[in-house]
């Protein structure tokens, strides 16, 4: 599923607990993705995330045990602009791609936010 570009922010809980919804690409101009906004999706395998988005919420995608890619485009994300647990819980092979020019920053931010697999790799 691509999230149009004329969306700016993804709400709390959008797709919470969503059952088929297997891959999302999410829009070009959207600045935020709210809590839970894919709390538990049991199908989600792929998302991306643009370059624009500055915040996720706690738990965003809390449970997506499907989830095995996750390409991150933004250079924006920070401690405080990423909640809690927001990646706990995720496929334990989770392949995690970022901007190079991030990578050990976002590697700390990613671990401190839930992916803690050994074999979760954050490229």
């Amino acid at each position: 599923m691509k999230i149009g570009s004329n969306i700016t922010k993804i709400g709390k809980n959008a797709f919470y607990g969503c059952k088929n919804l297997k891959t999302v690409t999410v829009g070009k101009n959207v600045l935020e993705i709210g809590a839970k906004a894919f709390y538990k999706c049991a199908a989600l395998t792929k998302v991306t995330i643009p370059a624009k988005v500055r915040k996720i919420g706690k738990l965003a995608f809390y449970g997506c045990r499907k989830l095995k890619l996750i390409n991150v485009r933004t250079k924006k994300l920070t401690n405080k602009r990423v909640g809690a647990k927001a990646f706990q819980n995720i496929h334990t092979k989770t392949r995690i791609k970022v901007p190079a020019a991030k990578r050990e920053a976002y590697k700390q931010l990613f671990r401190a936010k839930g992916v803690t697999g050994k074999k979760q790799v954050i490229k």
